[in-house]
């Protein structure tokens, strides 16, 4: 039996969603673990946020796998494929002064490289040690 194209269409916009929403929340996560770990200088990364990012299952996660997965969080946020995010896009993971923060250039827009930037300047900040490793 065939299944219609409307079933496929609701099938693939629902997996979407929650892939959507798989990613909001991860980046929601890791922008808030960072921003408290700047401001703690202390705080771990919690094991189902390094789950998602330890892809070579080593117990941490490494400025590679950080990066990466930043690097898809970005294209995946962007919606309509523009090349940047507007406030309207990431309104349910940063606050309007963190993305005025992150819009370097006060556009009203953050490219990827100002988005990629911060996380990474984040990143750096959350590994207390120095190594290149989120424990």
């Amino acid at each position: 039996m065939a299944i219609g194209w409307r079933a496929v269409k609701a099938t693939k916009k629902r997996r979407d969603i929650k892939m959507k929403t798989k990613v909001v929340t991860a980046i929601s996560a890791l922008l808030l673990c960072t921003a408290v770990a700047t401001a703690q200088q202390a705080a771990p990364m919690y094991e189902g946020h390094r789950d998602q990012l330890d892809t070579n299952d080593n117990g941490s996660v490494n400025r590679t796998e950080y990066q990466t997965f930043m690097s898809d969080a970005f294209k995946k946020l962007d919606t309509d494929g523009d090349g940047s995010l507007r406030a309207a896009d990431v309104g349910q993971i940063l606050t309007p002064d963190q993305f005025a923060a992150m819009d370097r250039d006060s556009n009203g827009s953050v490219n990827q490289p100002e988005f990629m930037n911060q996380v990474m300047a984040d990143f750096a900040k959350a590994d207390r040690s120095g190594d290149g490793q989120l424990q």
